[in-house]
């Protein structure tokens, strides 16, 4: 055998003990990239119904710094960003429109990115049979819900008018009640 693969022999037994210390292994799923406290990760998506994100942002892409940080176009004191899927139920789209009719006009700003490789027609057909009124953005490829550190749908961060984030969490049926509270405290700032 030549030297090379006999060290390579030699460093398995102490490679396999450092792999049984790894507590998820090699193949892990990533964890989540972002914290309360954290600043939340620009992203610029082109929006499915445009007419929304004209009357929200004056474009038809929606980016996260539109609304947020040093010198937004558009300030919000907070940007709901919800990651949904194909599988997500009508019923969170319309509970977030409740929500949009209820704080828009006290400076919260909502958009939900869909993050599924599914067809622009059929989420187009989906979105505007809901006729909704905050811009649903499109993250065909999974970028934006990858850096994020999305690993189950529906995900909801809650973004500062700082751009850090303030609340993360699972969108569950209790979600309005649970975004009620947040957003009667952010705003009320």
């Amino acid at each position: 055998m030549r030297p090379a693969r006999i060290a390579l022999l030699a460093l398995l037994p102490a490679l396999s003990a450092l792999a049984a210390l790894l507590p998820t292994g090699l193949h892990a799923e990533p964890a989540p990239s972002l914290a309360p406290g954290d600043t939340a990760l620009l992203f610029s998506l082109p929006a499915v119904n445009e007419d929304a994100a004209l009357h929200m942002v004056a474009k038809t892409h929606v980016a996260l710094s539109d609304m947020t940080g040093v010198s937004p176009g558009f300030p919000a004191k907070a940007v709901i960003v919800t990651f949904a899927n194909a599988a997500t139920p009508d019923s969170l789209y319309t509970g977030v429109e409740r929500l949009y009719r209820k704080y828009s006009n006290r400076g919260a700003r909502f958009v939900i990115i869909v993050s599924d490789n599914i067809e622009i027609a059929a989420l187009s057909d989906r979105v505007g049979n809901l006729k909704l009124s905050y811009p649903v953005l499109h993250d065909r490829y999974r970028v934006v819900s990858s850096r994020y550190g999305v690993q189950a749908w529906p995900m909801t961060f809650v973004v500062n008018m700082d751009g850090d984030v303030d609340a993360i969490g699972m969108a569950k049926a209790d979600f309005e009640t649970a975004m009620d509270a947040i957003l009667t405290d952010m705003l009320a700032q």
